[in-house]
């Protein structure tokens, strides 16, 4: 199985749409997660240019303003949408798998990025969490690092990491390691700031389900 996991930083911008359809092509990928659409709403025509042979049941939280913005899509040959939940944060749609006959649930994250709302994003993460029953991936840009290793600067840990490592340990969700590099996000100056603020939580039940997972960093293009 493939997914797909990034921060689009605006889905009608230039060459973003293109960059989606080409990767679509080549990877037939089984679930999408998208951040930061930048759009209240997302409209035929912009699926169209994605997903031009209609392969994918999408499904989104607009943005508020120009910020934030969430779009999922699922492979509706590999998949059923039995049902959806939809947080500020989070975006987690309960899918059946027809070929392991088997029920998981997707959701799909945006953490807060501004530090007045991040503890309000982490009780929303924690209440997702904890209310699965079913077993579930929880991957998107969190926007908030883990550990003082996720940054190449030095400096204080972030004063939220805590509380975000105490969420993964108590639903004893994996962190799955990255392939292909080890930050996600520059803040592109001459002399850039580099974190990792994406990431792909699995629960264990999700393992067992599709164990070796493994994630790569793609190249960004647009």
């Amino acid at each position: 199985m493939k997914g797909l996991i990034w921060n689009c930083r605006g889905i009608k911008k230039s060459g973003v749409s293109a960059f989606l359809r080409d990767l679509i092509s080549k990877y037939d990928f089984h679930f999408i997660g998208l951040q930061e659409t930048m759009q209240s709403n997302i409209d035929d025509r912009t699926l169209r240019l994605i997903d031009p042979a209609g392969l994918y049941l999408w499904k989104w939280i607009p943005s508020r303003g120009r910020s934030g913005g969430i779009l999922s899509g699922i492979n509706t040959d590999s998949f059923d949408v039995g049902s959806f939940l939809e947080g500020k944060y989070i975006l987690q749609l309960n899918l059946y798998d027809k070929e392991k006959r088997m029920k998981w649930n997707f959701l799909n994250v945006y953490g807060a990025p501004h530090e007045e709302n991040k503890m309000e994003f982490l009780a929303e993460l924690a209440s997702f969490c904890s209310k699965n029953q079913e077993p579930y991936v929880c991957a998107g840009d969190f926007n908030i690092i883990r550990y003082a290793s996720e940054k190449n600067k030095s400096g204080m840990l972030h004063r939220h990491s805590h509380v975000f490592n105490s969420i993964i340990s108590a639903q004893e969700l994996i962190d799955i390691k990255l392939s292909g590099g080890k930050f996600t996000w520059s803040n592109n100056q001459d002399d850039p700031t580099l974190e990792k603020l994406d990431r792909f939580l699995i629960s264990k039940d999700w393992e067992d389900m599709y164990p070796r997972t493994i994630i790569f960093k793609l190249p960004r293009d647009v």
